[in-house]
C-alpha cells in the first residue's frame, strides 16, 4: 500500500475511533492502540513498523520536549524532594520486585536482573497524551509529568547497569569489566544532559527573532529534530535529551515557551496518532496466550512496584495527600523504551548460541504481550488518578 495512502487511512481512523471511544469514557491514546493493532500483524498487516520509523523518533522527542517545556524550576524547587523520591523508588520499587518475583520462579539470576530493568521503565507517551486530552493542571499532573521524564533516565541507567552483569552471569567468556557496566550508562545520560543543556540555552536565545507562529514551529521542530538525531548518533536517551532541552527553553524563556506550547499543541495530534498506530500494529496478539505465568507475574510485580513505591517516594519525600493517592496509578503505562531494551537485550543474547536466541525470544515476546496489556490498561487508570484528584477541566 502507497505510504500517503496508509497515513490518511491511519490518521482518519484513529481520529474517529477517538471520538468514538470517548462516549464511553475511554481515553483517545487507547483507540490510537487499537487501531494499529487491526491495522498492523494481528489482523490486516497494513502497517510495516519499520516503514514509518523515524514517526516513533520525531513523536518521542516531541514527548521530551513537551514535558520539559511544562517543568518550571520553582515548581521543581518547591516539591524536587518528593519527585527525586517517588521517581527512584517507583522505578526501583518495579525493579527489585520483578527481579525478586522471576527469580523465585524461574532460579536464573541473570534472567531476573533482565526482566526487572525492562519493568523499571514506564511509557511517558501514553500519560503525557491523557493529560493533555483532559487539559490537566495541577500538583499530581506536574509531578506526573516530572516522574515520567525522568524515570526514562533511570530506567536506562538500571538497565545500563543490569544488563552487563546479567550477560557476565550468562556468558563470562564476554569480558564485560565491573567498570565498563557503571561508565557506558554514566555516560549515556551525562551526553544526554549536555546535549540538552547546550541545544535548549541557543534555542532560548535565539526565540526572540522569530515572531511568528510558523517561525516558532519550524525552529522548534528543527531543534528537536536535530536534539533526536544528536541523541540516535551517539546513543543518549533521546526522550531525556528533548526534556532537558524544554526544562531549559521552558525557564530561561518563560514568556515566549508559552506561545510555544500552544504553536506546538496545534502540530503533535497528528503525530501522536501515527506513534500510538505504530505501538499498536507492532503487538502481536497471538503472543499473549505464550506469556504464560511468567508474563502474569511480571504484570502485577511490575504494578505493585511502581504504585507502592510511588506512595512510599511521596510519603518519605512529604508529597501532597493528592500525589500519594493517585500518582502510582499514572505509572502503570509500557512501550517503546521497554520494547526498545527488550530488542537490544534480545540482540545480545543471540550470539550465545541456541539457549541465548531461545532466551532472547522469551524476552522479546513477554515484554510484547506484557505491553499490549499495559498500554490498554494504563491510560485508564490515568485518566482514573487524574479525575479523582480534580485535576481535569473537561466534563467527566
Amino acid at each position: 500500500m502507497d505510504i500517503l495512502l496508509l497515513i490518511g487511512i491511519i490518521l482518519l481512523l484513529g481520529q474517529t475511533g477517538a471520538n468514538l471511544l470517548r462516549r464511553f469514557k475511554i481515553p483517545q491514546v487507547v483507540a490510537y492502540i487499537i487501531m494499529g493493532v487491526l491495522l498492523g500483524r494481528s489482523a490486516f498487516n497494513w502497517i510495516d513498523p519499520t516503514a514509518l520509523k523515524s514517526v516513533t523518533s520525531i513523536a518521542l522527542g516531541l514527548i521530551g520536549f513537551t514535558i520539559g517545556s511544562q517543568l518550571k524550576i520553582y515548581q521543581l524547587r518547591r516539591m524536587g524532594r518528593s519527585i527525586i523520591w517517588i521517581s527512584f523508588l517507583e522505578a526501583f520499587g518495579a525493579f527489585f520486585l520483578v527481579g525478586a518475583a522471576v527469580w523465585m520462579l524461574t532460579g536464573r539470576l541473570f534472567e531476573a536482573l533482565i526482566f526487572g530493568a525492562l519493568a523499571s521503565a514506564t511509557a511517558p507517551a501514553a500519560t503525557v497524551d491523557v493529560l493533555e486530552e483532559y487539559r490537566c493542571k495541577g500538583v499530581l499532573t506536574t509531578t506526573l509529568l516530572a516522574v515520567v521524564g525522568i524515570d526514562d533516565g533511570i530506567a536506562l541507567m538500571i538497565y545500563g547497569f543490569a544488563q552487563p552483569f546479567s550477560k557476565m552471569l550468562y556468558m563470562p567468556e564476554a569480558g564485560i569489566t565491573f567498570w565498563q557496566s557503571f561508565l557506558i550508562p554514566l555516560t549515556e545520560l551525562g551526553g544526554s544532559i549536555i546535549v540538552g543543556v547546550v541545544l535548549g540555552s541557543a534555542f532560548a536565545w535565539g526565540l526572540k527573532y522569530f515572531r511568528l507562529p510558523g517561525e516558532k514551529l519550524s525552529v522548534t521542530l528543527a531543534v528537536v529534530l536535530v536534539a533526536t538525531g544528536v541523541s540516535i548518533q551517539f546513543h543518549f536517551s533521546l526522550i531525556l535529551t528533548n526534556m532537558i532541552v524544554g526544562l531549559v527553553v521552558g525557564n530561561l524563556a518563560m514568556n515566549q515557551s508559552r506561545k510555544l506550547g500552544e504553536v506546538v499543541s496545534g502540530f503533535t495530534p497528528p503525530v501522536y496518532i501515527l506513534f500510538f498506530a505504530l505501538v499498536g500494529a507492532r503487538l502481536d496478539i497471538s503472543l499473549l496466550p505464550t506469556m504464560g505465568l511468567l508474563g502474569i507475574i511480571y504484570i502485577v510485580a511490575r504494578g505493585i512496584g511502581k504504585i507502592g513505591g510511588a506512595w512510599l517516594g511521596a510519603r518519605i519525600g512529604g508529597a501532597p495527600p493528592v500525589v500519594r493517592k493517585y500518582l502510582g496509578f499514572g505509572l502503570f503505562s509500557q512501550a517503546g523504551v521497554a520494547i526498545g531494551l527488550a530488542i537490544a537485550a534480545s540482540n545480545d543474547f543471540a550470539s550465545a548460541g541456541p539457549a541465548g536466541k531461545e532466551f532472547g525470544l522469551l524476552i522479546i515476546n513477554t515484554i510484547t504481550a506484557t505491553t499490549f496489556v499495559a498500554q490498554m490498561v494504563g491510560p485508564s487508570l490515568t485518566r482514573m488518578a487524574v479525575f479523582k484528584a480534580g485535576e481535569t477541566n473537561v466534563r467527566k
